[in-house]
């Protein structure tokens, strides 16, 4: 059996465990996905406060749901990024409307969960994009960070999306040609001060 099925067969084991109530299977997915999940919520937000709070939402939310939870050929962690993109966009409106959002406390354990170590790496590989992503609209920004910085293909993005492909790659091609001119543009007016100052 190649090495990726028996990974994959070993961790539908760990899903079906989690499922039936075994917190300490449910322990061992958080382990392998809870970084990326908050590097997820933190490349959505830009906060990373904000994005721990969001993941331990996540894990909880998972933690109800993973009974309900049928394996359709897409990666498990697809379905953790759709809870994590729901629960933002549920934060974001009600913070529009005024409203102080209520998110946990944060997961049992956790001094295993936060960890400076993620956010200054989040922090340092984001802050460079972010400033010109955290402007895109919020479905172009969900597009850009799943496919660049979850990596995710286009497949598993259309299905955290409730989308197409091709409409996948409209709105990744819109994003993409949207950061292009922003880049330009602050390139042009960098290029139009340093010419002032000389």
């Amino acid at each position: 059996m190649p090495r990726s099925t028996s990974v994959e067969t070993d961790f539908n084991a760990l899903i079906e465990r989690a499922a039936r109530g075994d917190r300490e299977a449910f322990g061992e997915i958080y382990e392998q996905h809870a970084l990326r999940v908050f590097r997820h919520a933190y490349f959505l937000t830009g906060d990373p406060v904000l994005a721990e709070d969001l993941t331990a939402q996540t894990f909880l939310k998972a933690l109800e749901a993973i009974p309900r939870y049928e394996q359709r050929g897409v990666p498990f962690i697809a379905w953790l990024l759709r809870i994590a993109g729901n629960l933002t966009i549920n934060y974001k409106k009600a913070q529009k409307n005024g409203h102080h959002a209520q998110l946990p406390e944060t997961l049992e354990d956790e001094d295993r969960f936060v960890s400076p170590e993620w956010s200054c790496e989040a922090k340092s590989s984001g802050e460079r994009i972010w400033r010109f992503v955290s402007r895109l609209p919020h479905e172009q920004r969900l597009v850009v960070v799943m496919r660049f910085v979850d990596d995710l293909p286009y497949l598993e993005v259309a299905h955290v999306l409730g989308k197409s492909v091709g409409a996948v790659r409209v709105i990744q091609f819109r994003a993409l040609a949207s950061l292009r001119r922003m880049v330009q543009q602050e390139e042009q007016s960098l290029a139009y001060a340093e010419a002032r100052a000389s």
